[in-house]
C-alpha cells in the first residue's frame, strides 16, 4: 500500500476492519464485538486508548465516534439495523485529539481547513491523510453490505471504478475480481467504464454544440466530485461552462436501476469523496452503498479468498475511451478521441488542459477565470495522477497508472460507438439513436444522466 502519506495509520485502521468483517459475515459481530480492542491491541495501556479503539471499531461500522460510554455490543445493535450510513461521513476522533500536542493551527488539519466545520466540504480527503495521529477518518459502508448480500432478496450489483485493474497484483485479473465478488453474493460485477463510454460521446455532442456556436471553452464535469464541488461552491460563474453530465459512477446506478428496478448497487472505487456524493440530495437514487479498493482488498483477505487461484469470469465491457478515465488527462484523451469519430472531417479545435490534486484545480480555474488559458476542454481531477491516486487505493500512482494504460490499449474497442454494450444498454433503455444524447430535454436523458447544477 504504497499510495498513502501515513502507511501505519492506514494499516491500523485497516487491521481494526479485517478483525469486524470477519465478526459481521460469520454472524458474531454482537455476541463478541466486546472482546475486540483487546483483540487488536493486546495490552492495553488506559481507558483512553480503549476509547480510541472503541471510536475506530464504531466508523468500520459506519457509526460515529463518540466519547461516551455506550457499549460496543449497543453499537453492533444498532449498525445491523442501518439500511443506509448517515451524514457526515468523515469524521473527527475526539478522543484522539486531546491526547494531541500539537493544537496550534499551523500543523492541525482540523484548525487549518475551514471546510471541517462548514459545508465547504468537497470531499478531497485531504485532512484525513495531514492527520499524522489519525484522528480524522471516514466511516465504512461495509456492514448494511452484509445484511444485503446474505439475506439475499434483492439483486446486488459491483459497480467497480475503472482505476480497479491497477489495484491488486498482476496476476489478478478483471475475472477472477469478478469471481471473488460473486462468491460473497454479489449478482456481477459492472465495469463503470463501460458508462464513462456512454457519459463520453454525450460530452462529445456538447462540446462540438459549444465550441461550434462561438464559446470559448467547455468544462466536464464527469468522473471527479471534487472536482465539481470546488466549481460549483468557489467558481459559480463558470458553471455555464460546465456539462451538466453525471460521473460514470452515478449513471451506472441509475442505468442498472432502470433495466432492474429491485437492484441494489454497490460502488467500489479509490475514492472518499464518492461516499458524499452517492449521498447528495439530487443523487441518492442511484448507489445505495460505496466501498473502497483498500476496503475491498480487506474483505476478501478477512474471509480467506484466494484470488489469485481463483476461475475467470473475463468478458470485454468498455473501450479504450472509458478505461482511460482513471488517470490524469484520461477524460480529455476520450472525448477528443470521440469528437474526431463523430465528425473527422471537422477541423473542430481540440485544445485540453488537465488538472490533477485540488491545489492545481484551484490555481487552473483561477487562471481560467482571469483569462490567462487558451484552452477549449478544461478536465481537472482532486487526487494527484486522477483516480490511480485516489486516497484508498492500494498501489502506487505510477503502477496504477501504467496498468491502467496497459488495459485500454488492450481492447479493439477504441472509442464508445465501437463499445456494442454501451450501445446495448441505450437501446434497452428507448434511446435508439446516439445523437439522442445531445437532447437534455429528453425525460430518459433528464433522468438518467443529468445533474441539477446549483446556479
Amino acid at each position: 500500500m504504497s499510495n498513502t502519506s501515513n502507511n501505519y495509520i492506514q494499516k491500523y485502521k485497516m487491521k481494526v476492519f479485517n478483525e469486524l468483517v470477519k465478526l459481521a459475515w460469520f454472524g458474531k459481530l454482537e455476541e463478541e464485538i466486546e472482546e475486540l480492542p483487546q483483540k487488536i491491541i493486546e495490552n492495553i495501556q488506559d481507558e483512553k486508548e480503549r476509547k480510541i479503539v472503541e471510536n475506530y471499531i464504531r466508523l468500520s461500522m459506519g457509526l460515529d465516534p463518540v466519547k461516551s460510554d455506550r457499549s460496543l455490543r449497543e453499537e453492533a445493535r444498532q449498525a445491523l439495523s442501518l439500511d443506509k450510513v448517515k451524514k457526515p461521513l468523515v469524521s473527527v476522533i475526539e478522543n484522539i485529539c486531546e491526547r494531541c500536542n500539537r493544537f496550534h493551527e499551523g500543523s492541525c488539519p482540523i484548525h487549518s481547513h475551514d471546510c471541517m466545520s462548514t459545508d465547504e466540504c468537497i470531499g478531497c480527503g485531504q485532512c484525513i491523510e495531514e492527520c499524522s495521529l489519525g484522528a480524522i477518518s471516514d466511516k465504512i459502508e461495509f456492514i448494511p453490505v452484509v445484511n444485503l448480500l446474505q439475506e439475499k432478496k434483492y439483486p446486488v450489483f459491483a459497480a467497480i471504478a475503472p482505476a480497479y485493474v491497477g489495484q491488486f497484483d498482476p496476476s489478478i485479473t478483471p475475472g477472477k475480481i469478478r469471481t471473488a465478488l460473486k462468491m460473497i453474493g454479489f449478482s456481477d460485477m459492472i465495469e463503470v467504464a463501460t458508462f464513462a463510454d456512454i457519459l463520453t460521446m454525450k460530452e462529445a455532442y456538447e462540446y462540438k454544440h459549444i465550441i461550434e456556436n462561438n464559446k470559448d471553452f467547455f468544462i466536464t464535469s464527469c468522473c471527479c466530485p471534487v472536482w465539481v464541488g470546488m466549481i460549483q461552491k468557489k467558481y459559480p460563474s463558470l458553471l455555464d461552462h460546465m456539462s451538466p453530465a453525471v460521473s460514470p459512477m452515478i449513471a451506472a446506478g441509475r442505468v442498472i436501476k432502470a433495466l432492474n428496478e429491485n437492484a441494489k448497487v454497490v460502488f467500489i472505487g479509490p475514492c472518499i469523496a464518492k461516499k458524499n456524493e452517492a449521498k447528495e440530495e439530487n443523487l441518492a437514487d442511484a448507489i445505495d452503498f460505496v466501498l473502497t479498493f483498500r476496503e475491498l482488498y480487506e474483505i476478501f483477505n478477512a474471509l480467506d479468498i484466494d484470488l489469485e487461484n481463483l476461475p475467470e469470469d473475463n468478458r470485454e465491457e468498455a473501450a479504450f475511451a472509458g478505461r482511460i478515465y482513471a488517470r490524469t488527462g484520461g477524460v480529455s484523451k476520450a472525448v477528443e478521441l470521440t469528437v474526431k469519430r463523430l465528425d473527422p472531417r471537422s477541423d473542430l479545435p481540440f485544445k485540453p488542459e488537465a488538472f490533477d490534486g485540488a491545489k492545481k484545480c484551484k490555481d487552473g480555474l483561477d487562471k481560467l477565470l482571469a483569462g490567462e488559458m487558451d484552452a477549449t476542454f478544461i478536465e481537472g481531477m482532486g487526487c494527484i495522477g486522477g483516480c490511480v491516486g485516489g486516497p484508498r487505493t492500494i498501489n502506487s500512482i505510477e503502477e496504477g497508472s501504467k496498468r491502467v494504460d496497459e488495459y485500454a490499449n488492450a481492447t479493439p474497442m477504441k472509442t464508445p460507438f465501437d463499445n456494442l454494450n454501451a450501445l446495448q444498454f441505450l437501446a434497452q433503455l428507448g434511446i435508439k439513436r446516439y445523437e439522442m444524447l445531445k437532447n437534455n430535454e429528453d425525460e430518459k436523458i433528464r433522468n438518467l444522466l443529468i445533474r441539477n447544477v446549483e446556479k
